[in-house]
């Protein structure tokens, strides 16, 4: 089974694609047809008996939310399956998938952002942003009082990805002070369910509790990717002011960041870090 919605493409399942404004062009025979936005994102999976009548006219009950989005910008991918299966496949890809709209509320409009990606967005920039925003300057230990290196002015950088459980997961290395913030979004009444996390922990107590979810990995769970926030304590100066010349700007999630160009010898495994000298590549 596929687990993202470039697999699908990939495979060369797809029957067709057309924009939500060309929708009459699909075809009457039954299927599985997939709602994405211009970024490709999916919104939104679903069966039909005849996929031209279910997108005929604005009768489709999420037709409003879509239209509002851009009548060129949405697109619709179907899958042609016999009726008889279309129930089970139309579960399989759902669980698989994990579109963004399914299970959720029909309303007349496409949110702006997600709550789930407005955190996500919010956390990639507080790793981008310095640990003192208003404390530029440092003292050395002569006590002189001189400008931070730009290494200490950032929170985390992306290490690099790693595909477990046929999901996709992006490493952020962090430095000491990111695992407060990030304690405190797990912990968060709404926000902890964006956390991969055992559900029974809330059943420890406070203090014990405390010791269990902080760190020093969290595991944010985007739907279609998993982000490793992984936070460093005694060594995360050391590695920073040894990665930082070899760290080059990219974006993530729509967020500027830094992150490694290629692999390096800091090797992530079984939620271990194993640290080992760096040695950029010539």
């Amino acid at each position: 089974m596929v687990s993202s919605f470039e697999d699908i493409i990939a495979s060369k399942l797809l029957g067709g694609r057309c924009t939500l404004r060309q929708r009459a062009l699909l075809p009457s025979i039954s299927g599985i047809y997939f709602v994405t936005d211009e970024r490709n994102y999916l919104l939104y999976v679903g069966k039909a008996t005849n996929l031209q009548s279910r997108w005929a006219g604005s009768g489709h009950h999420r037709y409003k939310q879509f239209a509002r989005k851009g009548l060129d910008k949405i697109a619709i991918s179907y899958v042609l399956a016999p009726i008889a299966e279309l129930d089970h496949l139309e579960r399989q890809y759902i669980a698989a998938l994990k579109p963004l709209l399914n299970n959720g509320r029909v309303k007349k409009y496409l949110p702006k952002k997600s709550p789930r990606l407005s955190e996500l967005q919010r956390l990639l920039k507080l790793a981008n942003a310095p640990l003192f925003p208003s404390c530029k300057f440092t003292t050395d230990r002569q006590g002189n009082i001189i400008s931070r290196p730009a290494w200490d002015l950032f929170r985390g950088f992306v290490a690099g990805t790693y595909t477990a459980n046929n999901h996709c997961c992006i490493v952020i290395v962090c430095q000491q002070n990111m695992g407060e913030i990030l304690y405190n979004s797990s912990t968060h009444k709404i926000k902890r369910r964006f956390y991969i996390q055992d559900q029974d922990v809330w059943k420890i107590p406070g203090a014990a509790r405390y010791a269990w979810l902080h760190g020093p990995i969290w595991k944010f769970d985007a739907r279609q990717v998993v982000f490793e926030f992984i936070e460093f304590f005694t060594l995360g100066n050391y590695l920073f002011e040894q990665l930082y010349p070899h760290l080059i700007e990219c974006q993530v999630a729509s967020v500027s960041m830094r992150k490694l160009p290629y692999p390096s010898s800091v090797t992530f495994r079984n939620q271990q870090v194993l640290d080992k000298p760096f040695h950029p590549e010539e």
